[in-house]
């Protein structure tokens, strides 16, 4: 199976075409079609390292100067359109475009995919997509615009997902209910996401709420390592996430336990199948892959946990006389968040740990990291339409490659942020 880098460009071209044509049938009786607006507008205060998307190692979106002074920012850190089309009771398609100040171009498309959800005749219901879209891995993610409810700003785990893991594929799903439970089958075959595995192997784990999207690409900090007198001649000071680099499919497999609505276990597996001696268009080939465990549940009256635990591996570059790799590297994260409602308002506070080891080149190219974040966050409802949240978020980590660009290893970093979210 033969994968082409050109689909993504065609994939946009087709996507907006599409939704324009099925705007003005909509209106002859044609397919319903939806649209929501959600704007995010922030206020944030930030000191420690500059952030990575300032071309830094710092961990958040925001960050201080190379002082290490407070920082006060304020930005559109999200203006979305969400696209609901639907065709009749079993085809339906959905489309999440975006700008926001950190990307490329002035729009973006963050998902554009098929659904296919046939009626069902027994116990087991089953449910196609096919295009690009998120995997199901984050349990925080799931307000609109794969935003979060509990936080601003999602977990390390989450934060990675959001910048790197985005497929172009098939996904079948089949749910089987019981009186009291529900078990969920998912696997898939995709391509266009090949990088990923560049930013934690060269920047480490990161929080943020950046959404990667299919044009853009994300900055690296100007390692020495990377460019043209580094090793990694062909690696410029960016990834782009999407992409194709071998021609190789890639898949994933999840199941799903639901028991009396309260309890949520899960698994999920993930292999890119990625080619580490292929570079094409200044992109390298990363052979990544990772598992992902997560239990949910309503823990005490009011109060519901989450917990994820992420570990996996990245590969990169022709394998060197020793049997290694350039890049050799496990990744490895866990989160506990408890977060509490009551009425329009709501408590949330979560505890982060994250690491990555690496296993080759150190000499020059190390990629040890090891870190804590402390997040705690307040959202009231304005309405039916408007969210104001605010947020404090504290990381502590510690990578040696930091050494590299001028800074001490160890870091600490305090950001406040003040979200306005509201929906159209």
């Amino acid at each position: 199976m033969r994968l082409s880098p050109v689909c993504t460009k065609i994939f946009g071209i087709i996507t907006t075409s599409t939704l324009l044509s099925l705007s003005s049938h909509a209106q002859d009786g044609g397919p319903k079609v939806d649209v929501e607006l959600f704007t995010d507008l922030r206020l944030s205060l930030a000191d420690g390292e500059p952030t990575w998307l300032d071309n830094w190692l710092g961990k958040g979106r925001f960050g201080g100067n190379l002082a290490g002074s407070t920082q006060t920012d304020v930005e559109i850190a999200e203006i979305a359109a969400l696209f609901d089309v639907e065709f009749n009771w079993e085809w339906s398609a959905f489309v999440h475009a975006k700008f926001d100040e950190i990307q490329d171009g002035p729009i973006d498309i963050v998902e554009a995919y098929l659904k296919y959800n046939p009626t069902p005749k027994s116990r087991v219901r089953y449910s196609f997509r096919a295009g690009l879209f998120f995997p199901h891995i984050s349990r925080e993610n799931v307000g609109v615009a794969w935003s979060s409810p509990y936080t601003i700003t999602p977990s390390a785990i989450n934060s990675w997902v959001g910048e790197e893991i985005r497929t172009l594929g098939l996904e079948a799903k089949a749910s089987i209910r019981g009186e009291t439970s529900q078990l969920d089958l998912t696997a898939a075959i995709f391509g266009f996401n090949d990088p990923a595995g560049t930013l934690l192997a060269f920047r480490g784990w990161a929080l943020n709420d950046v959404k990667g999207g299919a044009f853009s690409q994300l900055p690296l900090a100007p390692l020495p390592q990377i460019g043209p007198n580094g090793t990694f001649v062909a690696q410029p000071l960016w990834v782009e996430p999407v992409a194709e680099i071998d021609d190789k499919p890639g898949f994933y497999g999840a199941i799903d336990w639901t028991y009396d609505r309260n309890w949520k276990l899960g698994v999920f597996y993930y292999d890119n199948r990625g080619d580490p001696d292929v570079v094409r268009d200044q992109q390298y080939g990363w052979d990544t892959r990772f598992w992902n465990f997560y239990a949910e549940a309503d823990v005490l009256p009011g109060i519901h946990m989450i917990t994820q635990y992420m570990w996996g591996n990245t590969k990169m570059g022709e394998i060197r006389p020793t049997g290694t790799r350039y890049v050799d590297v496990d990744f490895e994260s866990a989160f506990v968040l408890a977060t509490h409602r009551f009425g329009s308002q709501r408590v949330s506070g979560r505890f982060d740990w994250f690491q990555t080891e690496d296993f080759a080149f150190i000499q020059r190219d190390n990629n040890n990291e090891a870190g804590i974040a402390l997040t705690g966050a307040y959202s009231v409802e304005l309405g039916s339409q408007d969210t104001l949240i605010a947020e404090y978020v504290y990381i502590d980590s510690k990578r040696t490659a930091r050494r590299d660009i001028g800074f001490d290893p160890e870091q600490t970093q305090s950001i406040f942020q003040i979200a306005y979210r509201r929906r159209f």
